[in-house]
C-alpha cells in the first residue's frame, strides 16, 4: 500500500494548504497539505520534510506527528498518510513546479466551509491545528 507524508504548516490561527493542480490525476483542483509519496528506505518524517522542501522551499526544523489515515479514494486504491504539524520552518512557502497552482493560508472557520479537500479526513485534523493555534477550544 503506498504512503504519504503531508506537512501542516500553521501560523496566527491559519494552516496552509496548496490547490493541487488541474492536470493530476488523482483529486484535481482540490486544496491538500503539501506532501508526497514515501520512497523505498525513507521514513515518513524524512519524507515529509523532503516533499515540503521540493514543492514549497521550507525546511521544517520543529514537527509534531498529528495523525495517520488510510484513504480508499478512489477506490481502487488504498494509501496511508501520515500527517505533522509544522511548527516551525525555514525558508518562505513559495510554489516550486507544476504539482500545485496556489498556495493559501486557512482559518478552521475557511476549511470547513470554504476549501475543497482532496481528503475529507483532513478538515477536523487542520480544523483543530488552526483553532489551537488561535487559542480556541478544539
Amino acid at each position: 500500500m503506498p504512503e504519504i507524508a503531508m506537512g501542516a504548516l500553521s501560523q496566527n490561527g491559519t494552516v496552509l494548504l496548496a490547490r493541487r493542480s488541474f492536470m493530476r490525476k488523482v483529486h484535481p483542483d482540490r486544496w491538500s497539505l503539501p506532501g508526497g509519496h514515501i520512497e523505498e528506505g525513507e521514513d515518513a518524517e524524512t519524507a515529509m520534510c523532503r516533499e515540503l522542501m521540493e514543492e514549497i522551499g521550507v525546511m521544517p526544523e520543529l514537527w509534531q506527528f498529528t495523525g495517520r489515515f488510510v484513504s480508499e479514494d478512489p477506490p481502487e486504491t488504498s494509501v496511508t498518510f501520515h500527517v505533522y504539524h509544522v511548527d516551525k520552518w525555514r525558508g518562505r512557502p513559495r510554489l516550486i513546479g507544476d504539482e500545485h497552482t496556489e498556495l493559501r493560508w486557512f482559518t478552521a472557520a475557511e476549511i470547513e466551509k470554504e476549501a475543497e479537500l482532496a481528503l475529507p479526513q483532513l478538515t477536523e485534523m487542520l480544523s483543530k491545528l488552526a483553532m489551537r493555534e488561535t487559542g480556541t477550544p478544539a
